[in-house]
Protein backbone atom coordinates (compact mmCIF):
# COMPACT_ATOMS: atom_id res chain seq x y z
CA UNK A 1 0.00 0.00 0.00
CA UNK A 2 3.05 2.34 0.88
CA UNK A 3 4.70 1.55 -2.51
CA UNK A 4 1.25 2.62 -4.32
CA UNK A 5 0.70 5.92 -2.51
CA UNK A 6 4.26 6.45 -3.59
CA UNK A 7 3.68 6.04 -7.13
CA UNK A 8 0.86 7.91 -7.12
CA UNK A 9 2.51 10.80 -5.69
CA UNK A 10 5.42 10.45 -8.54
CA UNK A 11 2.60 10.75 -11.22
CA UNK A 12 1.39 13.26 -9.75
CA UNK A 13 4.26 15.16 -9.99
CA UNK A 14 4.91 14.38 -13.25
CA UNK A 15 1.76 15.91 -14.65
CA UNK A 16 1.87 18.69 -12.74
CA UNK A 17 3.85 21.21 -15.46
CA UNK A 18 1.20 19.83 -18.05
CA UNK A 19 -1.95 21.00 -15.46
CA UNK A 20 -3.67 24.31 -16.39
CA UNK A 21 -2.33 26.76 -19.22
CA UNK A 22 -0.38 25.30 -21.76
CA UNK A 23 1.82 28.45 -22.03
CA UNK A 24 5.36 28.32 -21.66
CA UNK A 25 6.97 30.13 -18.96
CA UNK A 26 8.25 32.91 -19.73
CA UNK A 27 11.41 34.37 -17.39
CA UNK A 28 11.54 38.12 -16.45
CA UNK A 29 14.41 38.32 -19.13
CA UNK A 30 12.49 36.91 -21.96
CA UNK A 31 9.48 39.64 -21.27
CA UNK A 32 12.02 42.50 -20.89
CA UNK A 33 13.25 41.68 -24.71
CA UNK A 34 9.58 40.97 -25.91
CA UNK A 35 8.79 44.50 -24.23
CA UNK A 36 11.65 46.01 -26.18
CA UNK A 37 10.78 44.30 -29.37
CA UNK A 38 7.17 45.82 -29.12
CA UNK A 39 8.42 49.20 -28.62
CA UNK A 40 10.79 49.00 -31.67
CA UNK A 41 8.47 47.90 -33.69
CA UNK A 42 6.35 50.99 -32.63
CA UNK A 43 8.66 53.33 -33.01
CA UNK A 44 9.18 51.80 -36.84
CA UNK A 45 5.06 52.57 -37.54
CA UNK A 46 5.99 56.07 -37.09
CA UNK A 47 9.36 56.34 -39.53
CA UNK A 48 9.36 58.02 -42.90
CA UNK A 49 12.01 57.24 -45.74
CA UNK A 50 14.26 60.00 -46.93
CA UNK A 51 16.10 60.00 -50.14
CA UNK A 52 19.22 61.54 -50.65
CA UNK A 53 20.64 61.07 -54.64
CA UNK A 54 24.44 60.91 -54.51
CA UNK A 55 26.39 61.78 -58.02
CA UNK A 56 24.57 60.77 -61.10
CA UNK A 57 24.28 64.90 -61.68
CA UNK A 58 26.73 65.76 -64.64
CA UNK A 59 25.83 67.92 -67.66
CA UNK A 60 26.81 64.95 -69.58
CA UNK A 61 26.32 61.47 -69.41
CA UNK A 62 25.07 60.70 -66.53
CA UNK A 63 23.06 57.73 -64.71
CA UNK A 64 20.72 58.96 -62.08
CA UNK A 65 18.93 57.43 -59.23
CA UNK A 66 15.60 58.90 -57.39
CA UNK A 67 13.29 57.31 -55.04
CA UNK A 68 10.03 58.18 -53.29
CA UNK A 69 7.32 56.21 -51.26
CA UNK A 70 3.56 56.69 -50.83
CA UNK A 71 3.35 55.21 -47.87
CA UNK A 72 6.78 54.71 -45.75
CA UNK A 73 5.91 50.75 -46.50
CA UNK A 74 6.92 50.71 -50.20
CA UNK A 75 9.88 52.60 -52.14
CA UNK A 76 9.56 53.34 -55.89
CA UNK A 77 12.53 53.68 -57.73
CA UNK A 78 13.24 55.12 -61.29
CA UNK A 79 16.88 54.68 -62.97
CA UNK A 80 17.32 57.03 -66.01
CA UNK A 81 20.45 58.16 -68.88
CA UNK A 82 20.61 61.83 -68.78
CA UNK A 83 22.60 64.36 -71.18
CA UNK A 84 24.45 62.12 -73.94
CA UNK A 85 25.47 63.63 -76.92
CA UNK A 86 26.42 59.71 -78.61
CA UNK A 87 24.82 57.16 -76.96
CA UNK A 88 25.19 53.34 -78.16
CA UNK A 89 24.93 51.16 -75.43
CA UNK A 90 25.16 51.19 -71.61
CA UNK A 91 25.48 47.96 -69.20
CA UNK A 92 25.98 47.61 -65.17
CA UNK A 93 25.13 45.82 -62.58
CA UNK A 94 22.98 47.46 -59.77
CA UNK A 95 22.90 46.09 -55.80
CA UNK A 96 20.35 46.39 -53.20
CA UNK A 97 19.79 45.15 -50.10
CA UNK A 98 17.44 42.07 -49.97
CA UNK A 99 17.41 41.97 -45.73
CA UNK A 100 15.72 45.91 -46.01
CA UNK A 101 14.07 45.84 -49.20
CA UNK A 102 12.18 43.35 -51.14
CA UNK A 103 12.13 43.99 -54.87
CA UNK A 104 8.43 43.55 -56.20
CA UNK A 105 7.91 44.70 -59.68
CA UNK A 106 10.23 46.08 -62.27
CA UNK A 107 9.47 47.66 -65.52
CA UNK A 108 12.61 47.98 -68.24
CA UNK A 109 12.15 50.03 -70.54
CA UNK A 110 14.14 50.36 -74.09
CA UNK A 111 16.99 52.79 -74.29
CA UNK A 112 18.56 54.36 -76.17
CA UNK A 113 15.77 55.96 -78.05
CA UNK A 114 17.16 59.40 -78.86
CA UNK A 115 16.35 63.17 -79.09
CA UNK A 116 14.64 62.83 -82.18
CA UNK A 117 12.77 59.24 -81.58
CA UNK A 118 13.81 58.49 -85.37
CA UNK A 119 13.19 54.55 -85.06
CA UNK A 120 13.37 53.74 -88.58
CA UNK A 121 16.88 52.53 -88.97
CA UNK A 122 17.64 51.58 -85.32
CA UNK A 123 15.56 49.84 -82.36
CA UNK A 124 16.05 50.19 -78.86
CA UNK A 125 16.25 47.09 -76.18
CA UNK A 126 16.90 46.73 -72.73
CA UNK A 127 17.24 43.87 -70.61
CA UNK A 128 16.72 43.58 -66.56
CA UNK A 129 17.49 40.60 -64.84
CA UNK A 130 17.54 40.25 -61.25
CA UNK A 131 20.26 37.19 -60.59
CA UNK A 132 21.29 36.77 -57.35
CA UNK A 133 18.67 38.00 -55.20
CA UNK A 134 20.08 41.99 -54.89
CA UNK A 135 22.25 42.25 -57.64
CA UNK A 136 20.23 43.15 -61.36
CA UNK A 137 21.95 42.59 -64.60
CA UNK A 138 21.12 46.46 -66.52
CA UNK A 139 21.99 46.43 -70.17
CA UNK A 140 20.49 48.73 -73.16
CA UNK A 141 21.46 48.87 -77.02
CA UNK A 142 20.80 50.70 -80.06
CA UNK A 143 20.05 47.65 -83.23
CA UNK A 144 19.61 47.73 -86.98
CA UNK A 145 16.45 47.37 -88.42
CA UNK A 146 18.46 46.28 -91.60
CA UNK A 147 21.31 44.80 -90.61
CA UNK A 148 24.19 44.98 -93.66
CA UNK A 149 27.87 44.45 -93.54
CA UNK A 150 28.13 48.28 -94.85
CA UNK A 151 26.28 49.66 -92.11
CA UNK A 152 27.93 52.23 -89.90
CA UNK A 153 26.65 52.16 -86.08
CA UNK A 154 25.53 55.69 -84.33
CA UNK A 155 25.05 56.61 -80.99
CA UNK A 156 22.01 58.34 -79.85
CA UNK A 157 21.46 61.93 -78.34
CA UNK A 158 19.68 61.49 -75.15
CA UNK A 159 18.27 63.99 -72.94
CA UNK A 160 16.32 61.97 -70.41
CA UNK A 161 15.43 58.10 -70.73
CA UNK A 162 13.95 56.60 -68.01
CA UNK A 163 15.67 52.81 -67.74
CA UNK A 164 14.32 50.99 -65.51
CA UNK A 165 11.59 51.43 -63.12
CA UNK A 166 11.61 49.10 -59.37
CA UNK A 167 9.29 48.79 -56.57
CA UNK A 168 10.06 47.57 -53.25
CA UNK A 169 8.31 46.42 -50.40
CA UNK A 170 10.30 48.00 -46.88
CA UNK A 171 11.01 44.38 -44.46
CA UNK A 172 13.39 46.66 -42.41
CA UNK A 173 13.10 50.61 -41.42
CA UNK A 174 17.29 50.77 -41.90
CA UNK A 175 19.87 53.16 -43.49
CA UNK A 176 20.25 51.62 -47.29
CA UNK A 177 21.70 52.15 -50.55
CA UNK A 178 21.06 51.38 -54.14
CA UNK A 179 24.16 51.81 -56.04
CA UNK A 180 25.97 49.90 -59.19
CA UNK A 181 28.99 47.81 -59.12
CA UNK A 182 31.78 50.21 -60.70
CA UNK A 183 33.52 47.00 -61.84
CA UNK A 184 30.82 46.17 -64.22
CA UNK A 185 29.66 49.70 -65.98
CA UNK A 186 30.32 50.24 -69.81
CA UNK A 187 29.50 52.23 -71.81
CA UNK A 188 29.96 53.29 -75.70
CA UNK A 189 29.06 55.22 -78.49
CA UNK A 190 28.49 55.04 -81.90
CA UNK A 191 32.70 54.34 -82.85
CA UNK A 192 32.20 51.59 -80.08
CA UNK A 193 34.75 53.70 -77.74
CA UNK A 194 34.15 54.57 -74.02
CA UNK A 195 32.27 57.46 -73.05
CA UNK A 196 32.91 58.95 -69.68
CA UNK A 197 29.47 58.88 -67.16
CA UNK A 198 28.61 59.67 -64.05
CA UNK A 199 26.81 56.70 -62.22
CA UNK A 200 24.67 57.87 -59.21
CA UNK A 201 23.57 56.04 -55.76
CA UNK A 202 20.47 56.08 -53.72
CA UNK A 203 21.01 56.55 -50.10
CA UNK A 204 17.66 56.19 -47.95
CA UNK A 205 17.15 56.98 -44.15
CA UNK A 206 14.38 57.28 -41.77
CA UNK A 207 13.24 59.64 -39.44
CA UNK A 208 10.35 59.89 -37.10
CA UNK A 209 7.24 61.65 -39.32
CA UNK A 210 7.74 65.47 -39.22
CA UNK A 211 11.33 65.16 -37.74
CA UNK A 212 14.54 66.20 -39.37
CA UNK A 213 17.37 63.40 -40.32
Amino acid sequence: MQFHAIFAIFLAALALPACGDDAPIQSTADAAQAGINGDAQVAQQGLTPVFLAVGGTATTGAVTIAGSSPDGAHVHVEIAINNFADLFGIAGHLHYDPAVLQLTAQQANGVPVGADNNLTDYKPRTVAKESPTGRILMGGARFSNVPTPFDTPTGAKVTREVWLVLDFNVLQKTPTSLAFDPNTLVVRNGAYTDVPTDWGQLQISWVQQGGAP
